[in-house]
């Protein structure tokens, strides 16, 4: 067995590893789920006493094992990072790269750091391309009865459907207290480009990764960000914003609601996060003041990437 002690990237393959383990374990109970719960093909008391018994017993095991799994590729990329660090300081390894997304300690990024990306690179690198949309939940799903039919990207409503109805009632939690929280802690009659939107968008995806483990929150939050005509500035501020409140949970595993919820207001005060500027760039947060942030609704959207999602991450496809 190789020994991953002090390598790094071995390290990292690891954690990257036992979280699609765990994905793909959850993406295939999601699945049996589905099948036992249609009930279709298999009827009478035997079916009966085996969907209770999968409910009861067998489906609580498949769901404890998987967050074991998850838990242990978040201990390992802790330690991961904590090896990376003593060999920064020791002089034995190389820094971050200036990327949030390559480093599970948020940086700040300040204009006097010459390795943070610029406003303009910020707007120039955080673009996804458009996507195609349909109507969630589908007209002819039961879902209708309980919640709104809206407008989402193909991949939104994929990965929607992955979810079983006690996960989309926590998705709906989260995305409730992601405006709450928001509204407590930066009061904002406007909700968009400001403190509040920086902060929601990083509090909402630092929920996700707690709850559906951070490929599925990638996933989603980028999937969104592909709706048509989001103003460029928007969108990269909220890509930009989303990956911080990412990487904040990812390096705080344990961390409670309440607890993400300081860590993500500190990275807006120390400005980790970035709002939209009177020049419609996104600056750092604690380098605009709350009333002077600009208003990017009627930017121009821009091109971009097709983002390249997790390995179909807890999807039903």
């Amino acid at each position: 067995m190789p020994f991953y002690g002090a390598d790094v990237d071995q390290l990292k393959a690891l954690s990257k590893a036992l979280a699609s383990g765990a994905s793909l374990l959850t993406s295939r109970a999601r699945e049996l789920d589905s099948l036992i719960t249609q009930g279709g093909s298999w009827q009478g008391q035997d079916a009966k006493r085996f969907a209770s018994d999968w409910q009861g017993r067998l489906r609580p095991l498949l769901e404890r094992t998987s967050r074991g799994i998850e838990e242990a590729s978040k201990s390992v990329l802790t330690n991961a990072d904590e090896q990376s660090s003593a060999s920064t300081e020791s002089g034995g390894g190389s820094g971050s790269s200036g990327n949030p997304g390559n480093d599970a300690r948020t940086k700040t990024a300040s204009a006097t750091d010459p390795t943070q990306p610029t406003p303009q690179e910020i707007l120039d690198e955080y673009q996804v391309s458009d996507a195609e949309t349909t109507n969630w939940p589908g007209d002819w799903d039961p879902l209708r009865f309980v919640t709104d039919q809206r407008v989402v990207t193909e991949k939104e409503a994929e990965l929607l459907n992955g979810l079983g109805p006690f996960e989309l009632n926590a998705f709906k939690g989260i995305h409730d207290d992601a405006f709450s929280v928001a509204d407590e802690r930066f009061p904002s009659e406007d909700r968009n480009d400001d403190h509040n939107d920086a902060f929601r968008h990083a509090y909402w995806n630092a929920l996700m990764v707690k709850e559906f483990g951070a490929d599925w929150a990638e996933d989603y939050a980028t999937a969104h960000e592909q709706l048509p005509g989001n103003p460029a500035p928007r969108e990269a501020m909220d890509l930009y914003n989303n990956e911080v409140g990412r990487n904040v949970a990812i390096a705080n595993p344990d961390a409670s609601a309440e607890e993400l919820a300081d860590l993500i207001e500190d990275a807006v005060n120390n400005g980790d996060t970035v709002v939209v500027g009177p020049d419609l760039l996104p600056h750092p947060s604690n380098q605009v003041p709350a009333d002077q942030t600009g208003d990017a609704g009627n930017a121009e959207p821009a091109p971009g990437e097709d983002p390249e999602f997790n390995d179909e991450s807890r999807t039903t496809s």
